[in-house]
């Protein structure tokens, strides 16, 4: 990830199992929580959760240990869910190497 390289905001597409009925879906990136998917990860440590794109790319960006948090994009409703869930990094396609070009909800 470069510092120019937007990533909190973005819109990609969950291809993970491990949340139920998210497959295929569209889902925007609010903050990345370092290391939640790794045991024993410290969630009161400083820049656990971070929801800005400068500090992420300072840190180094994401990584496998990662967990992201996302909200899902309500098609019937035109708009993202009020409720948010921690997808696992790698189960999105923009960070699986599966890197989809979407039309990104208005």
């Amino acid at each position: 990830m470069t510092t120019e390289e937007k990533i909190i905001g973005t819109t990609v597409t969950y291809v993970g199992t491990e949340i139920k009925g998210l497959n295929g879906c569209k889902v925007r990136i609010r903050a990345v929580l370092r290391g939640a998917a790794s045991p024993g990860v410290d969630v009161d440590a400083p820049d656990h959760y971070v929801d800005d794109d400068e500090t992420l790319a300072r840190l180094g960006g994401i990584t496998d240990d990662d967990r992201v948090d996302v909200q899902a994009w309500i098609e019937k409703l035109g708009r993202f869910s009020f409720v948010s869930v921690d997808a696992r990094a790698v189960d999105l396609s923009y960070f699986s190497g599966a890197r989809v070009a979407l039309e990104v909800p208005r």
